[in-house]
């Protein structure tokens, strides 16, 4: 596993010493990183399925609010 070093400003580390100490919040910034990361590279690849894609940004859109309709109108939105 690889590590990560975080450098915290002095000023913040004065006040939350105690709490960034904990292990308790070690994990909690663990899981934010992760989680972090995970949506990073789902932007990345939805990035790289929208370059090949041959839709116009206006058809897309238009995509997006038909299926927002479609959604709305199964829930009883509308």
């Amino acid at each position: 596993m690889a590590e990560l070093k975080v450098e915290i400003p002095a000023g913040l580390f004065k006040i939350a010493r105690e709490e960034l100490e904990k292990s308790e919040t070690k994990v909690l910034f663990r899981e934010a990183v992760e989680e972090k990361l995970r949506v990073l590279l789902l932007f990345k690849v939805v990035d790289n399925i929208l370059e090949k894609s041959k839709l116009t940004d206006e058809q897309a859109k238009e995509l997006a609010e038909e299926l927002e309709e479609r959604v709305a109108k199964r829930h009883g939105l509308i």
